[in-house]
């Protein structure tokens, strides 16, 4: 897996190879390329699981890189010409939103418990929403996500032997990531978007 090549590639650097192994896997998965950074935070807390800054400057990190990367995206789509979305998708992407029950920038806090619109970068540009509001919430968002994964981390690494408590917390994270896609899923057909918008009676 693409996560596991990147950390092997840095791990001779100790932890700053870590840190820097987390960034490029959460920047790649930010414009695009689903790397699942959740699962592999797990990993790379089990570097160093006994030192409380450890976690603390994962949990900075990985927020600080999930926001560079949907700004990165949100460069893409909004200037470079050869990944400028047509303006006939765009408008598909702004009339999605505008079916959601929130329909501005706090989707992207949203998002990070029910993951209702994909490449949020994307959506950034299409929707026109500000920049200032959209950062708050994804860094906040973000913040908030990776500090609950860490602090799993921690209480299995704690708790357990040191072979089976990154398998543990994986299981934790895993069940995290199926609610929020049952979460997504109910969100949406309720909405009446399970593909299609619903149609006025």
């Amino acid at each position: 897996m693409i996560g596991e090549d990147i950390i092997s590639l840095f791990a001779s650097l100790g932890d700053g190879g870590m840190l820097l192994a987390l960034i490029v896997i959460i920047l790649i998965d930010g414009v695009g390329f689903p790397t699942i950074p959740e699962v592999w935070i797990v990993f790379i807390f089990g570097a160093n699981p006994d030192s409380l800054l450890w976690g603390v400057a994962l949990v900075i990190v990985a927020s600080l890189s999930s926001l560079l990367g949907n700004f990165a995206l949100y460069k893409l789509v909004k200037i470079a010409k050869i990944a400028k979305l047509p303006n006939w998708i765009q408008r598909k992407m702004r009339q999605y939103t505008n079916f959601l029950v929130v329909k501005d920038e706090r989707l992207l806090l949203l998002n990070r418990i029910a993951p209702v619109i994909p490449y949020t970068g994307a959506f950034i540009a299409a929707c026109g929403w500000n920049l200032r509001r959209s950062a708050v919430y994804l860094f906040s968002g973000a913040v908030g996500k990776f500090s609950v994964i860490v602090i799993l981390s921690w209480l299995s690494f704690d708790n357990l032997r040191e072979d089976v408590a990154p398998w543990v917390s994986v299981g934790f994270v895993a069940v995290m990531l199926a609610a929020s896609l049952i979460i997504s899923v109910i969100y949406k057909k309720r909405m009446g978007i399970g593909g299609e918008p619903a149609r006025s009676p």
